[in-house]
């Protein structure tokens, strides 16, 4: 089919979606609306003054909330009675602990409830795909988890679950699309630009906030387009007698957020041994401090089999990211054990030797200097990755991965160029063959791996051959602390379990 076709028939989609406008489903849900309302009034009771110690039930809460909207399969393809056990147990510790028990009375009342009935969502959603045939129509999930979740069930019935980013793939003879989440957490693209004549949003009755958010590029536009809606209400929408109004102003993000809290280390320059670096939250319950390093290994499931495992730039983590990781020690210090190996004697005599000295005079100018004035003067030189200094005194990075930045490194330092400078190259491709021989195996683990695992639980475990590295696992980061911490070196890129990040997949 050629791309004049394509583009004219999304003109065509466009131009119905605009005529007719989008059509939202809003569904009662009195199982749902009892936790929506449980979760409003106690925040809207503690205010903003809140304990700490409410964060981990509510955080919890707020993602059993967020499933319920945006996974309403039924109850034998749910996965949240972990979830469910977990609230009902931190209200019940709670309560010697803060003075508003009717508070988590509710909260856990109404999480069980949660567990006990199937969402009204989802026998609508059922009948509407239904009606016009599975062949007939695509439903749109938020995101990766809520479609390998809404896919366990919905491809008993020959439904196509997919998220925004693949609805280019969308044949011809789609008809409409069934949104299973409120417009104002879908990429306004999929109404904007759809790919289907039709465009229905599904949603519980309990979520107040029905706008439809217009296009990036439409606020800049003479004569701008609005697309219209109709809202068609389904079921028992009453509100629960608790309800707090949608016009109280309530801190009340419906997306689950990760508590971060506030930096804990001082306002100082990090000392010998110890880095500046980002908490990252993983899927699986796990955390990772990411220092500011090139690069770290990643896996993409898009990508064709024999392409999918590569590597992603530090500073391009983002939630999404897929990181393949090294259970309890990290990726780099096995490759640089295996290049040592490989190497032999000239490894432990010549190389070990200009590598400890240039590292031990970085150490020593960085104590004296310190990393930030450091950075000055690196950049002021030349070097583009000045920003890193403090990582390339870690003995197991190598040096700096642009030649012309180690060359004018090894320059500030006063080291004479040769031969650390080629014994740190020889190095480097040792590290780098070796990383390559992990690689392939790594392929032939993902290719054998069920990836739709990975979607649903954000996290993966492989299994290869080699000795010492049974223990890979590939994990969805969920969250990036918007502030570094000064920690151990030893503790960077060495995955650990994180409760605060237990329940964000």
């Amino acid at each position: 089919m050629s791309r004049v076709h394509d583009v004219g028939r999304r003109y065509a989609a466009a131009s119905s979606v605009i005529h007719q406008g989008i059509a939202i489903f809003a569904v009662g849900d009195p199982a749902g609306a009892q936790l929506n309302a449980a979760i409003r009034r106690t925040l809207f009771t503690l205010g903003d003054e809140r304990s700490e110690a409410w964060n981990g039930v509510l955080q919890a809460a707020n993602v059993l909330r967020w499933r319920r909207m945006t996974q309403p399969q039924p109850m034998q393809f749910q996965t949240q009675q972990p979830l469910i056990d977990d609230i009902v147990r931190q209200a019940n510790r709670l309560r010697n602990l803060v003075s508003d028990g009717a508070l988590l009375d509710l909260l856990a009342e109404a999480a069980v409830a949660v567990g006990e009935t199937d969402s009204p969502l989802g026998s609508v959603l059922l009948e509407s795909i239904q009606e016009v045939g599975p062949e007939a129509c695509i439903v749109v999930a938020s995101k990766g988890a809520a479609r390998a979740g809404l896919a366990s069930w919905l491809d008993e019935v020959g439904a196509t679950v997919l998220v925004p980013s693949e609805l280019e793939t969308v044949g011809e003879a789609i008809e409409i699309s069934y949104v299973v989440a409120p417009p104002t957490f879908i990429p306004a693209s999929v109404f904007t630009a759809p790919v289907t004549p039709e465009v229905t949003f599904m949603m519980p009755a309990w979520f107040g906030n029905r706008s439809v958010p217009s296009s990036t590029l439409g606020v800049h536009a003479e004569g701008q387009i609005v697309v219209k809606t109709t809202v068609h209400q389904i079921g028992d929408t009453a509100e629960p007698e608790n309800a707090v109004a949608d016009d109280e102003e309530i801190e009340d993000a419906y997306f689950p957020q990760p508590v971060w809290g506030t930096r804990a280390s001082d306002d100082r320059e990090p000392a010998s041994g110890e880095v500046e670096a980002w908490k990252v939250l993983l899927a699986g319950g796990q955390g990772l401090w990411l220092d500011d390093g090139d690069r770290i290994r990643s896996l993409d499931p898009k990508q064709p089999e024999g392409a999918r495992v590569g590597y992603e730039a530090v500073n391009g983590i983002v939630p999404g990211t897929y990181l393949v990781l090294r259970e309890g020690e990290t990726e780099r210090g096995a490759m640089y054990d295996q290049a040592l190996v490989a190497l032999g004697a000239r490894a432990s005599g010549d190389i070990l030797t200009t590598q400890t000295r240039w590292k031990a005079r970085l150490e020593e100018r960085l104590s004296r200097v310190g990393s930030r004035r450091a950075m000055v003067e690196l950049d002021r030189l030349g070097v583009r990755s000045s920003g890193q200094v403090r990582a390339w005194a870690d003995p197991r990075l190598i040096c700096p991965q642009r030649d012309a930045d180690f060359a004018l490194l090894l320059d500030w330092l006063g080291e004479p160029s040769q031969p650390t400078y080629d014994n740190a190259i020889t190095l480097r491709r040792a590290v780098y063959k070796a990383s390559a021989d992990l690689r392939k195996e790594l392929e032939a683990a993902v290719g054998r791996a069920d990836l739709r695992v990975l979607e649903r639980d954000g996290v993966l475990h492989l299994d290869l051959p080699r000795e010492g590295f049974r223990g890979m696992i590939v994990a969805r980061v969920l969250a990036k602390a918007p502030f570094t911490e000064i920690v151990s070196r030893h503790q960077v890129r060495v995955p650990f379990m994180d409760g605060s990040a237990r329940w964000l997949a």
